[in-house]
């Protein structure tokens, strides 16, 4: 009896022996500490630029689909999705004058 309750302990010491001391306010499991670098002016500008050009591209592809659509309404034909094209042209071209705005 005394055999066997040694022999189940013996795991439960040997893992205590690999125990690394830690020093407190520190994971030691995680890994050093990465944080990413901070962005620079240029690349700041050119996300922006980016996302400008971006938006151009959406509201001129916007257009093209209004066009086609009020072409559909001069022959009686109501499309569906008219409505929330507007809408979306209104909201892009908001957002491009402030981005022009801000840049």
């Amino acid at each position: 009896m005394v055999l066997l309750a040694s022999l189940l302990s013996l795991p439960a010491f040997a893992q205590q022996s690999q125990l690394v001391p830690q020093v407190p306010g520190r994971n030691w499991s995680l890994g050093p500490v990465v944080r990413p670098e901070p962005l620079r002016d240029s690349d700041v500008q050119a996300m922006k630029l980016q996302a400008i050009h971006e938006d151009a591209q959406k509201l001129s592809t916007l257009s093209e689909t209004v066009q086609s659509d009020l072409k559909q309404l001069e022959r009686g034909i109501l499309p569906r999705n008219l409505g929330e094209d507007l809408k979306k042209i209104e909201k892009l071209s908001k957002k491009l004058r402030e981005e022009m705005i801000q840049h």
